[in-house]
């Protein structure tokens, strides 16, 4: 608020001082909890009272003026000054920010005045110095006269007017002129020197205006003759008539729009006019030529006119029937596109028991060209553009796909099998006894290493083997208990199936409509939905979250599908001041893209926390999602490409990581679209459902 330029410079480091002071002491207040009790009605404020101490330097500049001399100077001066304020608040930090942000103001103030004070003086006597010793130096100089005599010649011009004619006349006229001139300077050179260029300056302009003065008259009587001479012959000029025939070719050219379509015709007609013209000039001969020059141009234009006529109403009627064949025939159009497209392909693959994931990249370019016949131009190219277009990106697509599904399911064959020969080394059923060890807690699958280079520990894995949901790890998602609802209703482990290691949610229309008890009274529905959670089985704060999915099969808008979580103890307040992590989220009405987020109350705007471009080719396949949380950041990925990456930046009174400082559980969950993403009237799905491959947690 109080920030001017002049301490924008410093005001920044103060202020992340003063609000580090201010966050400590409201966090030892909290912690503490120490209170005071106070009327309900009371306001409850907080004093405080700081002190600043600021050192300024400041430069000035002063001039001084000695007759025509005018003196610089400058000076330069250091200067502390300690200033104390104090300000009242309704909170401890406010009051603190403020009495020490107050104090830097007036202790800045005041060292600038010291400074400025100090070096003022000193530049003035500087600049007072500078303009003697210029006023002594040139007190010292040298006085100079000297003589000139120059020739000039001027010729002057003027014009006249007798009625409607104007005369010219010029005369030339030579003069001399003799002047002497004066000059002081510092040296003797510099005096003589301008002595003797004022001298040649004056007798110039001298000559120059006695030569004006003897030809101005003379070329001014001169004009005066001119133009009576002209007066004279006009009122002693000849009439003359005169006849001309002159044929004209005329060619013309029309055009004709039908729609968007132009057609265009040309005709060619030849024409003939007589006309006369007469004139008046001075001399017969003047007079005869444009009397008959005024007959030609009347006679061609005559004829132009009517070879016109002739030829206009052919070319209109040719560019019609143009325009008409045009449309009858279609417009052609061929056009090419080049499309780059990377696609990322997942495969799974099964030996045994054990399901093998890969993952592989491939770009491949495609060039296509496609022709299109329509019945305007513009319509031909525009959908020859576009065809071809959408076939070069689903051709490029198509072998990008190809080339990286081979790889990716090599890859997911190799990792299924080294699972398989993993689990075939025999394990001591009475325990580790020669020295080996039984591998306990959940297992992640391949080591992933840290930024550092050490090993993320994992904490949470389910790979949904077996033929039913793991509720030591999962509990279904009720409509009653979690009040959760987009018009669904969500009916414990109804829509919910493991089979071939993936767990299956889906949303379901049924056959007749469906009530469930919600918090805020029954709900009656034609879809039930399904999804689980890791609330009181499983969370963390911080590490490594890692799902891999695919999204429902849909067409159009409707359907949404959420891999999210969300804190334990909403101890930061109601939504969304304690947070919320999306990791992704599918809205059927976007096919192309999954959506990050990450909803808390931020000092940085939204476009920071979430991604509505993160595109996905083909996002019904397999895909591996990523969280990496640390106590600074938030960074989501999606099949190793970034989306969104964000540095955790709360809205006071939270400091630091809050409210992302607490453990959060998982979320899995696949439910009805809503708003603009709700099924338009009329439309529905029988069955949407979100397939999850596999979930992995480290820390």
């Amino acid at each position: 608020m109080f920030a001017t330029t002049r301490w924008r410079g410093s005001a920044t480091a103060l202020r992340a001082v003063v609000v580090a002071i201010a966050a400590a002491t409201f966090t030892s207040l909290t912690i503490s909890g120490a209170s005071t009790a106070v009327a309900a009605d009371v306001p409850q404020t907080f004093t405080a009272t700081e002190s600043y101490t600021q050192s300024q330097t400041v430069t000035v500049q002063e001039w001084a003026t000695i007759g025509q001399f005018v003196g610089y100077g400058t000076a330069t001066a250091t200067a502390t000054a300690t200033a104390t304020r104090t300000h009242t608040a309704g909170a401890a930090w406010e009051a603190s920010y403020w009495a020490t942000w107050n104090a830097w103001i007036a202790a800045s103030e005041e060292a600038t005045a010291l400074a400025d004070a100090e070096a003022r003086p000193i530049a003035q006597a500087a600049a007072q110095a500078d303009a003697q010793a210029q006023a002594d130096q040139a007190a010292l100089g040298y006085d100079a006269t000297a003589s000139w005599t120059t020739t000039e010649t001027v010729m002057a011009e003027e014009w006249a007017t007798v009625g409607q004619f104007v005369g010219y006349g010029a005369a030339s006229a030579t003069a001399t002129a003799t002047a002497s001139g004066t000059a002081h300077a510092a040296t003797q050179g510099e005096a003589d020197w301008w002595a003797s260029w004022n001298a040649y300056v004056a007798a110039a302009t001298a000559a120059r205006a006695d030569a004006d003065a003897q030809a101005r008259p003379i070329a001014l009587v001169a004009a005066q003759a001119d133009a009576q001479a002209q007066a004279d012959r006009h009122a002693l000029g000849y009439d003359a008539t005169a006849s001309w025939t002159t044929t004209e070719t005329v060619t013309v050219d029309e055009s004709h729009w039908i729609g968007d379509v132009v057609g265009y015709g040309s005709a060619t007609e030849t024409a003939t006019a007589t006309a006369s013209g007469t004139a008046h000039a001075a001399t017969q001969g003047e007079a005869d030529w444009w009397a008959l020059w005024n007959a030609y141009v009347a006679a061609a234009t005559q004829a132009r006119a009517d070879a016109d006529a002739l030829a206009r109403p052919v070319a209109k009627a040719a560019a019609q029937a143009d325009a008409e064949a045009k449309v009858a025939a279609g417009i052609e159009a061929t056009e090419s596109w080049t499309a780059t497209e990377t696609v990322t392909a997942n495969e799974t693959a099964v030996v045994g028991d054990f399901v093998g994931q890969g993952t592989a990249t491939a770009t491949k370019t495609v060039t296509s060209t496609k022709t299109v016949v329509s019945t305007s131009h513009w319509e031909a190219y525009y959908w020859a553009v576009v065809t071809a277009q959408l076939d070069a990106i689903e051709q490029a697509k198509a072998q990008a796909d190809a080339e990286a599904r081979a790889i990716a399911l090599a890859a997911a064959q190799a990792d299924a099998q080294a699972q398989y020969d993993a689990a075939q080394v025999p394990v001591d059923p009475e325990g580790p006894g020669d020295g080996g060890t039984t591998p306990t807690g959940p297992v992640c699958g391949t080591t992933i290493l840290k930024s550092d280079g050490t090993p993320w520990d994992c904490t949470f894995a389910d790979e949904f083997r077996g033929d039913a949901l793991d509720e030591s790890k999962w509990s279904p998602l009720d409509t009653f208990e979690s009040a959760f609802s987009y018009g669904d209703c969500f009916l414990g482990d109804r829509n919910i199936a493991v089979s071939g290691g993936v767990l299956q949610l889906s949303t379901v229309r049924e056959d007749e409509p469906v009530t469930c008890e919600h918090p805020d009274g029954p709900i009656t529905a034609d879809y039930t939905s399904a999804g689980v959670s890791s609330l009181n089985k499983f969370s963390q704060s911080y590490g490594r979250y890692e799902i891999r999915a695919a999204m429902p099969q849909t067409n159009g808008p409707g359907i949404q599908s959420a891999l999210w979580m969300l804190p334990d103890d909403p101890q930061y307040g109601t939504w969304p001041g304690s947070g919320e992590i999306d990791i992704a989220e599918f809205y059927s009405q976007f096919p192309d893209r999954l959506v990050p987020a990450l909803h808390y109350n931020s000092l940085l705007p939204w476009g920071t926390r979430t991604n509505n471009d993160c595109l996905v080719y083909r996002p019904t396949d397999f895909h591996t999602y990523v969280l990496e949380w640390t106590t600074q950041k938030l960074t989501v990925s999606i099949d190793g490409t970034t989306c969104v990456d964000h540095t955790i930046s709360p809205l006071a009174p939270l400091v630091g990581s809050a409210p992302f400082d607490a453990p959060f559980h998982l979320n899995l969950t696949q439910l009805l679209g809503s708003g603009d993403n709700a099924f338009p009237e009329g439309e529905g799905v029988d069955q949407a459902t979100l397939q999850v491959d596999y979930v992995r947690v480290w820390q």
